[in-house]
């Protein structure tokens, strides 16, 4: 399935790391929400990308917490993001796919393959904040 999102280039590269730093610990996301005591489908929201729901700092720390990182380095992404909203197309990986690659070398795998990142032109930032362009679109599945 092929989406486009509207998202923080920061957010979108936290959720990432938080993902496969979660899958590193061996947590499902039903027990990472244990842990950090949220509701059982809040980790499933934040991690899908075609959802809207956001972290905060605190929640990160819990994550961090939970996952027993060394680091907060290692939950936030390498280097500064440039641009702050961006224009994301993303292919999603069927499960089969995904199951075949886990097999393969054991290690979280990539989930999509990145095909865009445009950042938002000043009017598609004011429409955004408009509610004039959406966060998500589905382009083909």
């Amino acid at each position: 399935m092929i989406i486009e999102i509207i998202i923080s280039h920061l957010d979108f590269l936290l959720i990432e790391k938080l993902r496969l730093v979660r899958l590193k610990a061996g947590l499902s996301q039903t027990a990472l929400a244990h842990k950090i005591g949220v509701s059982e489908g809040f980790i499933g929201n934040i991690e899908n990308h075609k959802q809207p729901t956001k972290l905060n700092i605190r929640l990160m720390s819990r994550i961090a917490n939970a996952c027993s990182v060394k680091s907060y380095s290692e939950i936030y992404p390498d280097g500064v993001t440039e641009y702050d909203l961006v224009r994301i197309v993303i292919d999603f990986f069927d499960k089969k796919t995904l199951e075949n690659q886990s097999k393969i070398n054991g290690e979280p795998v990539e989930r999509f393959k990145i095909i865009s990142i445009n950042p938002l032109s000043e009017k598609e930032i004011e429409d955004y904040k408009k509610n004039i362009i959406k966060y998500r679109t589905i382009i083909k599945k």
